[in-house]
């Protein structure tokens, strides 16, 4: 995590420090939100493989960082999402997204094609 100024610019004079006591924080809240997984994993003597165990924690940690967000939108008053993110934005995360996935030809010929339209 890398902390920015307002402007977007990396705050390097902090040593990230400060980045690293929330992703610290951000961890434990994680850890308890995957908790009750893990219990029930436990007394059912299951395992889970080292992939599945990282998709989870990733959906832990997006969970409560989308919470986050809700949480600061509502404390700032936002009403409409289109004061957040605009069509502008909403096109360049489409193209970001997907260029992110390739998918092959299904001959097999090994050539990508775009995905299909939504």
């Amino acid at each position: 995590m890398k902390l920015v100024d307002q402007d977007g610019n990396e705050m390097t004079s902090k040593k990230n420090e400060e980045a690293q006591a929330l992703e610290k924080q951000m961890a434990e809240m994680a850890h308890k939100v995957l908790e009750p997984i893990m219990t029930k994993l436990q007394l059912a003597n299951q395992q889970i493989g080292q992939e599945q165990l990282m998709q989870i924690s990733s959906m832990a940690h997006q969970m409560i960082f989308n919470r986050m967000i809700f949480n600061l939108i509502q404390k700032v008053g936002v009403k409409d999402m289109s004061e957040l993110v605009d069509e502008n934005d909403l096109e360049e995360l489409k193209t970001s997204f997907s260029n992110q996935f390739k998918f092959g030809s299904p001959e097999g010929q090994g050539q990508d094609q775009e995905p299909p339209q939504a």
